[in-house]
């Protein structure tokens, strides 16, 4: 059963209050222009919804808007409370107006999930925009996405799944898997744990600092910088099409650093196992890795246009050339290959 807001506007400025529920309304005009054969879109209308529904604790908030920021919280409280914000725009102040009071937006349940659904009329050359700040369950997971806007969710013990198709995409202080994906904007991370973590956006950049006791963890962008800092996980993936890659004060047992186009930069954090597999290479720009202290295993560096310089207090053994370096340092099973194919190698 789906729960609606909805109220008739009759003045410019009015306000009702219901159980649950209320709504508000305020009109800002500007002259409308007729501009190849149809009215600009110049009058817009602002509206409000609030709604507050119980969420018990495990269960999944899910809420989606076509435009329109989306940001939640987690509250020690028993209850999600929504305020929705509605702008539309048209031609006319009184189309306007009508068409925000037709937008119906209320709650669905399904199982553990709870949605909050809006119900727009179709738009004819008109314009809808929904945001949406919501406090919810602090024990409870959102699913969220926006077509255009930003996307946060922070302070929650539950998963978070935030998608952006055109905005920027974040999650802070989170317990529990966090995955976060823009088309267009960058996702950022801070203060995770107790899950996967997966930040990916096809344009922008892609950071993740202070993340413990963490499973997989996997950064990406396609064109954009990445950066990961002071992350405990079992293992760390983080590549870019085109951008930098830093990894630093990490604590992992399989690392993995790539770019096609940029520079690579690895440091561990102390008590990094000494037996770390580290995968690092680019095809365009230089590499510097900080190996943990007592790392032991094989070592294969090549660079084809650039050179190498291994400053280790520790024997090579295997074959060393200005740009190609393989043996072993020490006696273990941890690994280390780097290339470049245009730029310097440098390992400490």
């Amino acid at each position: 059963m789906m729960r609606i807001g909805r109220i008739k506007t009759v003045a410019l400025v009015a306000t009702l209050t219901f159980v649950g529920l209320s709504t508000s309304g305020c009109i800002v005009i500007h002259d409308g222009e007729w501009e190849g054969g149809s009215w600009n879109q110049r009058a817009k209308f602002e509206r409000t919804v609030e709604l507050e529904h119980a969420l018990a604790a495990g269960g999944t908030l899910v809420v989606s808007t076509a435009s329109g920021s989306i940001e939640t919280a987690g509250e020690a409280t028993d209850q999600v409370r929504v305020v929705a914000t509605i702008w539309t725009r048209a031609g006319s102040e009184e189309e306007a107006q009508a068409l925000a009071e037709e937008i119906e937006i209320g709650f669905q349940e399904a199982g553990e999930r709870l949605e909050v659904k809006a119900e727009v009329p179709p738009l004819r050359r008109r314009s809808v925009s929904i945001s949406y700040k919501i406090v919810q369950p602090r024990q409870t997971s959102i699913d969220c996405s926006s077509a255009s806007g930003s996307v946060q969710a922070v302070d929650l013990d539950g998963n978070v799944k935030a998608h952006s198709a055109s905005g920027s995409a974040k999650a802070e202080r989170i317990k529990g898997n966090v995955r976060l994906n823009s088309a267009s904007g960058s996702v950022r991370g801070q203060d995770l744990s107790g899950g996967d973590i997966d930040l990916s956006t096809a344009s922008g950049s892609a950071s993740l600092t202070n993340a413990s006791e963490v499973g997989a963890c996997r950064l990406h962008s396609s064109s954009g910088s990445v950066r990961a800092r002071q992350i405990q996980a079992g293992s760390i993936h983080a590549d870019s099409g085109s951008g930098s890659v830093t990894a630093e004060e990490v604590n992992c047992t399989r690392l993995t650093a790539t770019s096609g186009s940029g520079n690579v930069s690895v440091a561990f954090a102390p008590g990094t196992p000494k037996e770390v597999a580290v995968e690092t290479g680019t095809g365009s720009g230089s590499i510097n890795v900080t190996l943990p202290s007592g790392f032991a295993g094989r070592v294969d560096l090549s660079a084809s246009s650039g050179s190498i310089d291994v400053d280790l207090p520790v024997t090579m053994k295997g074959s060393i050339g200005r740009r190609h370096v393989t043996g072993s340092i020490g006696d273990g099973s941890g690994s280390l290959t780097a290339h470049t194919g245009s730029g310097s190698i440098h390992v400490r």
